[in-house]
């Protein structure tokens, strides 16, 4: 058993989004009850259109709130989970890694997508942006993972680089 050097859990952080869709759930269900007293409209019909729409903001929550991403770095390999993407453990032995290279970009530069990029050249796996490691393994393919402590990091990476080489 190897001893675990980093371990580092991710949940998703962006309380505005979260905000926004408490507010989208609570402006509904006002217009439903508002809606509700009115002869003019169909009740079975509104009441599954308040069904379906809770149901859709409610998934998206509890989406949002469930993931998470956990990472353990140990000298012999990087095991990650991306929940819930992910039901059990990946892991890359770093016999397999040919480049790494800790990344810390700018905020700014962190606004484009959702941080989750699955493509044929790189396969990404954050809830914090473009700050992480970035593995190019030896098959041609590159691995991202998001990382909120990238300096830290970058010492945990360089030993273990430095054990195995």
């Amino acid at each position: 058993m190897n001893k675990t050097c980093y371990k580092e859990v991710q949940r998703f952080r962006r309380w505005e989004i979260i905000a926004l869709l408490l507010f989208l759930l609570a402006g509904t269900t006002y217009h439903f009850f508002k809606l509700n007293g009115e002869s003019t409209y169909n009740q079975s019909l509104l009441a599954l259109q308040y069904v379906l729409i809770v149901l859709f903001i409610g998934g998206s929550l509890a989406y949002l709130i469930s993931i998470r991403l956990v990472l353990k770095i140990d000298d012999k390999k990087i095991r990650y989970q991306f929940y819930p993407w992910h039901y059990r453990k990946h892991e890359v032995r770093w016999e397999e890694v040919d480049s790494c290279e800790v990344l810390d970009t700018p905020a700014a530069a962190e606004l484009s997508g959702w941080s989750v990029r699955v493509g044929t050249w790189e396969r990404s796996f954050t809830v914090s942006g473009r700050r992480g490691l970035l593995l190019s393994l030896k098959d041609g393919r590159q691995l991202f993972l998001g990382s909120q402590h990238p300096g830290q990091l970058r010492e945990i990476v360089d030993s273990c680089r430095g054990k195995i080489a």
